[in-house]
């Protein structure tokens, strides 16, 4: 009860820090949506939230296991390789650590189950294996969104491949700032760029924050317990998979402001909280 007492309080509290900021942005802010627009978009949110994280710590998981193969230099770099790539398949999902020739072919490989752990081993592969068409593609859409101009908000950026449902297929690759301060969830400078079917075409590409804001955690100091993140979002009416990836990877519920009311992400799931009272014009 009382940490629902706690987090009452942080909702109260949200409302009131923010709501003179969105109304003060009312000229920039999204489009009104329907209930039935707003359902669709909080179950696609929270599904490719979802996606994102787990096929993000499914590519950390087989890191550490690829590190032990002597896959990377010592100080850590990739050497030869290109980066990974992830698939989900029925064991779990595969990552493809790929090499950097003009026509990328996998290296080292890894499972990583749904609760995040090896399959077994990772394997070197004896000699490269040629990409399938679907690991080809995602490698292709991989370096294109690498080599792609946005404002980073980090020196270094993890990023996740995922195919897309549009008609005709294509790519959707996420930007996703990486740290190394513990307690320091770094949401500005994520981007989605959505590819080509062959990944190597940029088709749309979009920012999720203006600003390059780091939410901090006081997990350092055990006098302090961090009940909720909390994030002010004014580019769309609900939230988006970025907010529910980065609750997910932080292990912490995030409130989010937005033109259309307040919402809770809680274990990859967010919900309204209450909706934002429309001035009569």
């Amino acid at each position: 009860m009382r940490g629902m007492t706690c987090i009452g309080r942080a909702a109260w509290l949200l409302s009131a820090l923010v709501y003179a900021q969105i109304a003060s942005a009312q000229s920039d802010a999204p489009v009104p949506i329907d209930d039935a627009q707003t359902t669709r978009a909080i179950l696609d949110a929270d599904a490719t939230g979802r996606l994102i994280y787990l096929h993000d710590q499914a590519a950390a998981v087989a890191t550490d296991a690829a590190m032990e193969l002597k896959a990377f230099r010592r100080d850590g770099k990739r050497g030869d390789l290109a980066g990974w790539i992830t698939e989900q398949r029925e064991e779990g999902i595969v990552v493809s650590f790929v090499s950097s020739e003009p026509v990328p072919r996998a290296r080292y490989r890894a499972t990583v189950t749904s609760d995040g752990r090896v399959s077994g081993k990772a394997e070197a592969l004896t000699e490269p294996v040629a990409l399938t068409a679907y690991e080809l593609g995602a490698a292709r859409a991989r370096a294109t969104a690498a080599a792609a101009k946005f404002e980073p908000c980090s020196r270094t950026y993890n990023t996740v491949v995922l195919p897309t449902n549009n008609e005709g297929g294509g790519w959707a690759a996420y930007l996703l700032p990486g740290t190394t301060q513990h307690g320091v969830v770094p949401i500005g400078g994520s981007y989605r760029l959505d590819l080509d079917p062959a990944g190597e075409r940029i088709l749309k590409q979009r920012p999720f924050t203006r600003t390059c804001i780091a939410l901090d955690s006081p997990r350092n100091d055990r006098s302090m317990k961090a009940v909720a993140m909390m994030v002010t979002h004014l580019l769309d009416p609900v939230p988006t998979e970025v907010h529910v990836f980065w609750s997910l990877w932080a292990r912490q519920p995030m409130y989010v402001a937005t033109s259309e009311g307040n919402w809770l992400i809680e274990d990859g799931k967010t919900r309204l909280m209450s909706r934002r009272e429309k001035k009569e014009q």
